[in-house]
Formats: C-alpha cells, structure tokens, sequence
C-alpha cells in the first residue's frame, strides 16, 4: 500500500500542486506571524544590550524627591574601583526640521567616557564645543554636515549649533533613545532644570566588591545600587513591548489564511477521490481494506502538507521580510525552534484533518466500482436537510444580532461577531442551494456577451454545485473580512469627522509641539486681538482630585464661552456653560464612580477640599487639543482642584466671526504666533485628518495581510478548474469534435471561473457589508460615533479584483483542456 501511495504522488504531481500551494501560503502566514514576533523581541534585547553595554552598576533614584546630582557623581568617581562614571541627562529639545517647522524631539548628554556610550558614530564626529551638535542618522535624514541646526530651549528661544556628526543605534527596538547629542555644558545652557536621570559606571579590573561599595557610598534615601545585568533586566521589563498583542494580531491572519486553505484541501482532495473512484475500487478487489484505504489517502494529504510546510516556512520568512520593510524596520529574521515546529505541525495537521473527511469517503467506495464508468453529477441526496440547517444557523444569526442591537457596546460586540459566524455558517450551508441558480443566471446574462462558452460554463459549474459552491466558499470568506473591515474603517472615519463637526466649533484649535512645553499664558490674547477672530479660549487638561473618588484626568475651559467652542453629547443635565462649583463628568467616569447629575463632592486636594456639583454627563469625541478628559470644571476652577502645579496639555481654541473665511484669517493667525515657535495652528478638518492618518495606514495593512487569504481562494478555484478539466477529458474533446474552437474551449473555462469568483465575490461583500452594519450600530454611541458609511471605491476595486484575478486563476486549466488531442481524448476512460 505504500508503495501504491509513492507511485500515486509520482503520477499524480500537477494535481497536488495547487493543493500544496494553498497549504504553503497558510503555512507562510503562521510562520510569518512568528517571525514577526520574535523580530520585535530580539530588536528589544538587542537595543537593551546596546543601551547597557559597558556599564557594571547602575544607579538610579527609586522614589520622588531623590536627586541624581554632580554631587552624588562626584562621591561615585570617588569609590575605589571605579573606573568611568557618566551622569546620563535627557531632556526635551524640540527642533526645528529641514521645512522650518518645529518638531518634538529630545536631547542627551554625550558621555566623556566612549565605552559608555549607548551610540556608535556614523559619519563625521562627536561635538567638542558647546556649539557643536551630532543628530542620530535617521534623524538627520536631510541634513548636511556643517550645517546650523536650530534647537529650542527649555525657555522655548531657538539656539543654533553646528551639525558635526551622526550617530547610530539599534532601530525599532521601542526604547526610544534621544535623536540629538550635547556636551553637557550646553544641555545644561539649553535645559537648566534638568537633572541626571541615571549614573552609569565602569567598573575597574579587579573590583568585585563595586556594587557594594557604591551602596555604601551613596545608597539609601531613594537612590538605588543595580549591577548591569539587573539594570538590563529591568529595562528589560519595563520596556517589554506587547508581543502578545503582535502575535495574536498577525495569528488571527494566519488563522483566517489556514481555514481557507482546509477549505481548499478538502474540496481538492474530494475530487481527486471522486476521480479516483474506480482506482480504490480496484485496489479494493484485490485484497485492500477499508482501513488501508483511508490510510493511503491520509498518507498523500500527509506528505503533501510536508512538503508545502517546509516552503510555506521557507516562504513566512519572506513574508516577514516584505512587512517589516513595508513599516520602515530593520529587517531582522530569528527563526526559532518554536517557529519551525508550529509552520510544519500547523501545515501537516491542517492537511490531515482537511483530508479526513474525504479519505472517509474513499473507504465506501465499493469494488463494484472497478466495473463503472464514473461520471459527474448532481448528487442524489436529499436536499432538505441542508436547507433546514441554513434556516437555522440564519435563524440564529438573526437572532444574535437583535440582540445585539440591545445590550451594552462590550455585550453586543461579542453577540455581533456570534451572529456573523451563525451567518457566515448558514452561507456555506446553502452554498450547493444557491450555487445552481446563481451560474445558471449568470450563464443567461453572459450568453449576449460571451455566446455557447458563457452557456457550456453554466451548465459546468451547475453539473456538481457542491463543488462549485465549495470552490466559491474560500473566495467568500476572505472577501468578506476585507469588506467588514474596510466598511468599519470607512464608518470610524465619518464618524470621527461627524463628531468633530459637531462637537468642536472651534475654527482652529492651537496646540504645543512637545507636550512637556505650555504654550504662552498670554497668547489666548494675542489670537483673540486678531481681526476676524470672535473668541480664543486657552484648554487646560491636567491631573485633579475628586475626593473619595481618586485623581483623574480632566480639562478645563472657561464656562461661560463654552457652548460656543465646545458641544459635547449631553448624556443627561446641561453643559451650554459652567460656573464656579460646577462639575461635569464623561459617561465613563459616571459609570466607574456612580456620580450622577446634582451629586456634590469635595475636590482637590485633602488639605483644601473644594466643593463641586455635578451638572452633566457628557460624552464627548477625543480630538488632539480638544479632549474633554474624564471630568471638566471652568478655567478659574483648575488651580483649585490641580494635584499638581501645571497641566500636561494646553492648547488654545480659536472661533471666527460668522461669515469669515478661515483662508482669510490664517495668514493673520500664523503672524500672531511668531512669538510662540512652539504652537503649531491647525484647522479643525486638518485635526481630523491627524485622526484618521494612523487608521489609513491600519487599514492598507490589513488588506496586504487578508490579500493572502484571498490568493490561496483564486488557488483553489484553479485547482478546482485544473482537476475539473482532467475529468472532463472525453467531453472536452467531443465538444471540440462538435465544433467549439481551442478559443472557445478556453473561453469556456475562464467564464466558468468568472461565474465562481462573482458568486464567492457576492456572498463575500455582502455577509462583510452587512456584518460592517451591525458593528457600526452596536460600537457607535453620541459622543464617538461611527457610521455606517460604505467605501464604494474600495468595494469596488474588491469585486473587479474579484473578476479579473478569476480568468488568470483559469489560464493555465484553459490552456491544458485547449492543448489536449481530440482523438486521445474522446479514448480517455
């Protein structure tokens, strides 16, 4: 029986070729995903290597109010068996880039000692005057050695240095180095109230005792003694990033990719023993189990998911390879065991079990069987007990999404995707159902156009429609999670923008560059005295107590011009303005304290507690330089209740006169913030589109990833075609013999895959559509909403991808059966 099985697969290579290539696609996301992850943990310890490099203790302040000073630098120089000691300084340094605008960045200090150094040189040199500046390399994209580069102080005054030199370290490694180098002499001119944020020490030959020495020395009081490794370990830790997060985005891919490809295993391996019906049969007359059967089917289905493992594996590395150069990483590729093991037991399992079914299929096949010719046709089952499960899965889903549409957002997500699974199942239920109808209108609406090769297309995928239907089902399932996904992007979008258009009335809104910089207290001012401008309110958000409560974050504007600027959803009280005493809280801090509409409260800190009355709940759209928080007071309320002595966020909102073209006043409002280099003027549009930016790129990701699940469905149609076409040797040959033209022929079955790509491309969109819909109306509430509005281009682009990508699917099944000889054909049994 194996050697039956061996000399099967050396017969039959071209039929298990597709098959194996559907599996190695799936195979290549799995591994992909792995690769991935694994990439994004070594850069990690790779850039904690970097950063750490050269340094035998570190020490660090443990507890606020502990100063890392010169002092204390200089009692760790002192300690016998110290070698080299930096003082590590970082500080906010906004810079001006090669367009003249000011940019966030930060600054470090460069360390005397090059072994401590968390940098190599690039080009050029390391600043030698405090006039001098070296700028990491990616950073420095643009720039040219010798030119001025213009930094701006911690008093926000631009200062100039001379570009020397850049610099390099591990990229994408999430630790986020500063981009710019100082002498320290001129970190500390540009940045005085900066103090070291670590000391780093080298350790002299011979020193073992070092780390208790310098705990002796200057340990205790907040300040902390670690050796390198145990500094590296925490970094390690607390700049651990979410691989989990990474490996269950891109799994959920991969998972997608590998239900697809069983899909078109099963209905590969279903023909192929449908074909091979007389070769069991005979194999049965001649002494063969029912047992050895199965086994042999199994044992193909396993040596052709080995086999497309191993290039499946081969191929994640390039997939991995393809992504990261597409984010703009560094191209790193470990492979693990682990990822080797899951690519090759995922792809061989997947296989089995795929093949499972109809290996089973092939033990019924009685020796009788070697007396038959086999043909082609409508199944003589019963139909109806597949149409009562469609009823029942639809009728499920339906269910599911009623209730979803009334319980809570968290509730009704879960009861959503329920329901689009029921539907998705009910789908594939009634695939065989629909299948008939469906090609056999297409035929009639393409006979006009296509004449007999639309009809004899028809009449093809009508012959078998649970093959048709199984053919179409993969295409259906990875086009029908790009139109979910792509309608809700399109839906977040307009909802983002629907909700800034009502919301915010602001004109522009005025914010910081580095967030660690207020702007001006008195530019509000300066933009309320241009002409044109009705009214410009500063926005503070910032850190504030609500007694019992807890400290939250929360904003503050004046009141009494608030309906004019700001209008967020009222969920319950009135928000046209607020007075002295008056708070207003979001919908989510209402539901995490309990605090409704005429509650009172003592805010602020405990040693001054303010009264408060909750005068609404709100729940409002978070916009850059427009967020409400999780609480909001009047302007005058904030010193009162701050824990702290400045917010984190300040930002200006700007409303024009009616009937005053922002166009017009810009020009006036850029003048107005010459004194402010830092503040930067966006329109309230333009801050929509800083939204919508990150969402775009998600989602031309997500269309590159399920791109592969729709590539293995066209690989299974042409697989599908490819057997299809060797069992349809005799009718293609008497065709021809009839008249029909090698052209016509291969017309024939490009229609045919035509006809199985719209019926999959239908099905697809629509089942996403209307699952879009359902996500729409259970994630929108007042304050985010999120539409339903359908992305008609890409929708479109989906389906004519569809149609195209289906006559290249049927190239080479069509110019196989036009190839063929009619006299060797019409012998074929």
């Amino acid at each position: 029986m194996l050697r039956t099985v061996l000399a099967g697969l050396r017969a039959r290579p071209l039929r298990l070729l597709l098959s194996a290539l559907a599996i190695a696609l799936g195979v290549a996301f799995v591994a992909g995903a792995f690769v991935l992850s694994d990439a994004v943990g070594a850069r990690l310890r790779a850039g904690v290597a970097f950063e750490t490099r050269g340094v035998d203790a570190s020490i660090g302040a443990t507890r606020r109010g502990a100063v890392l000073d010169e002092t204390t630098l200089a009692k760790v120089r002192a300690v016998p068996g110290v070698a080299a000691a930096e003082g590590r300084v970082t500080a906010s340094a906004p810079v001006r880039d090669t367009t003249g605008r000011p940019r966030d960045s930060a600054v470090t200090a460069l360390a005397t000692d090059p072994g401590l150094r968390p940098f190599d040189l690039a080009d050029g040199r390391f600043p030698r005057t405090t006039g001098e500046i070296a700028m990491d390399r990616t950073a420095a994209a643009g720039r040219t050695l010798g030119r001025p580069v213009t930094v701006f102080g911690e008093d926000d005054r631009p200062r100039t240095f001379t570009l020397v030199g850049t610099f390099s370290r591990p990229v994408g490694s999430g630790l986020g180095g500063a981009p710019l180098v100082l002498l320290p002499a001129a970190l500390r001119e540009l940045s005085p109230g900066t103090s070291i944020g670590e000391i780093v020490v080298r350790a002299a030959p011979g020193a073992p005792q070092l780390v208790a020495d310098l705990t002796q020395a200057v340990g205790g009081q907040g300040v902390e003694v670690l050796t390198g490794r145990e500094a590296a370990a925490r970094l390690l830790r607390e700049t651990a990033p979410d691989s989990t997060g990474l490996t269950k985005f891109f799994t959920a891919f991969a998972v997608l990719a590998m239900i697809v490809a069983a899909m078109v295993i099963t209905n590969s391996f279903t023909i192929l023993v449908a074909q091979r019906a007389r070769e069991l049969a005979l194999l049965r007359c001649i002494g063969a189990g029912k047992r050895q059967v199965f086994a042999g089917v199994l044992a193909e289905a396993v040596v052709v998911g080995a086999v497309a493992s191993v290039a499946g594996l081969f191929g994640g590395l390039g997939i991995a390879a393809v992504l990261q150069g597409i984010t703009g990483e560094e191209v790193s590729l470990p492979l693990a065991g682990r990822t080797v093991v899951a690519a090759l037991a995922v792809g061989v399992l997947v296989t089995t079990v795929a093949a499972a079914l109809p290996a089973w299929a092939a033990t019924r096949v009685v020796p009788v069987e070697a007396l038959r010719t086999p043909l082609e046709g409508r199944s003589a089952r019963p139909r109806w007990p597949r149409a009562v499960l469609a009823a029942m899965l639809l009728a499920a889903g339906i269910a599911a999404a009623v209730a979803a549409l009334n319980v809570e957002a968290e509730s009704g997500a879960a009861l959503a995707v329920t329901a689009m699974a029921a539907c998705l199942a009910a789908l594939l239920a009634a695939g065989p159902l629909l299948a008939g109808p469906v090609v056999r209108l297409l035929g009639v609406v393409g006979t006009p156009l296509l004449g007999h090769p639309a009809r004899l297309a028809a009449l093809n995928a009508d012959r078998n429609p649970k093959r048709t239907a199984a053919s179409a089902a993969a295409l259906t399932i990875g086009l029908a999670v790009v139109a979910l996904v792509t309608t809700m992007a399109a839906g977040v979008e307009a909802g983002r923008g629907q909700g800034l258009a009502e919301q915010v009335r602001a004109d522009f809104v005025v914010t910081s560059v580095a967030a660690t910089r207020p702007l001006p207290t008195t530019l509000a001012g300066t933009l309320a005295g241009v002409p044109g401008v009705a009214v410009a309110v500063p926005r503070h958000s910032f850190s504030g107590g609500l007694g019992p409560y807890g400290a939250y974050a929360m904003a503050a504007v004046r009141g009494d011009v608030l309906g004019s600027l700001l209008r967020p959803v009222v969920v319950s009280g009135r928000l046209d303005r607020l007075g002295p005493g008056e708070l207003a809280v979001s919908k989510e801090l209402a539901a995490q304290t309990g605090l409704a509409v005429g509650d009172r409260l003592q805010a602020g800190p405990r040693d001054r507690p303010v009264p408060l009355r909750v005068v609404a709940v709100y729940d409002a759209v978070d916009a850059p330089g427009a967020d409400l928080g999780l609480a909001l007071v009047d302007l005058g309320q904030q010193a009162a209740i701050a824990l702290g002595d400045r917010g984190y966020d300040d930002s200006v909102l700007v409303r024009l006169d009616p009937g005053v073209s922002g166009d017009r006043v810009r020009p006036a409002l850029e003048q107005a913030l010459a004194g402010a280099p830092l503040a930067r003027l966006d329109s309230v549009a333009e801050v929509g589109d800083q939204l919508s930016a990150p969402l775009r790129g998600t989602l031309d990701l997500l269309w590159a990833l399920t791109a592969l699940a729709v590539l293995i469905a066209f690989a299974g149609i042409a697989n599908t075609l490819s057997l299809s076409v060797l069992e349809r040797t005799r009718e293609s040959a008497l065709v021809r013999a009839l008249g029909l033209t090698r052209a016509g022929l291969g017309a024939t079955i490009a229609a045919e895959s035509v006809f199985v790509a719209l019926l999959g491309a239908v099905c697809g969109l629509a089942l996403g559509v209307g699952s879009a819909w359902l996500m729409t109306r259970v994630a929108s509430t007042p304050g985010e909403p999120v539409l339903f509005a359908l992305p008609w281009g890409r929708l479109g682009v989906l389906l004519a991808a569809a149609v195209l990508a289906a006559p290249l699917a049927a190239l080479l099944p069509a110019r196989r059966a036009a190839r063929g000889s009619l006299t060797a054909g019409m012998t074929e049994q």
